[in-house]
């Protein structure tokens, strides 16, 4: 049995064996198609100077998909950043937007009667006739002195003489 496996895998490789060559055959035989293509090229002028233009216009399409992918990497990047930077101004219209608000609010209020009088009254310390202004002083900018301490003699029998 052990025969048969080995007469097997025997025959096994030599068919890879020929079908491996035949692929190489084929692929020679490619091969020698396209070298006597290029001969027959060469030796035309006609057929020479078509693949030369089509290598030229080849190269130039390679040339212009290479810088239209360079265009359009460029403006892909350009929208990006104008995007951020758009969101960044929309954030800052927004602020300046609420900073606006409140300063009206603020103005409306300026120029109310009753917080002119309510400034009046405490900055300018002004008073309605017939009204008495009392000025309550603060702690922290007038403060009583700190009452002085004697100094107490160091012995009793000094202090008995005075």
């Amino acid at each position: 049995m052990n025969e048969d496996k080995k007469v097997s895998s025997f025959t096994y490789d030599l068919l890879e064996r020929e079908s491996q060559s035949e692929e190489q055959k084929e692929r020679r035989a490619i091969r020698r198609k396209t070298l006597e293509e290029k001969a027959k090229v060469k030796d035309d002028p006609a057929k020479a100077k078509r693949a030369k233009s089509r290598k030229r216009t080849m190269l130039l399409l390679f040339l212009v998909v290479a810088l239209a992918g360079t265009f359009t990497v460029r403006s892909v990047q350009r929208m990006v950043s104008l995007t951020r930077e758009r969101a960044m101004v929309q954030a800052q219209l927004e602020e300046l937007e609420k900073r606006r608000s409140e300063l009206e609010n603020e103005l409306l209020m300026v120029n109310s009667d009753e917080y002119v009088e309510q400034q009046a009254r405490s900055q300018l310390h002004m008073i309605k006739p017939g009204e008495v202004l009392y000025i309550v002083p603060n702690n922290t900018e007038y403060s009583a002195p700190a009452p002085q301490e004697e100094e107490t003699p160091a012995d009793p029998a000094d202090s008995a003489k005075p």
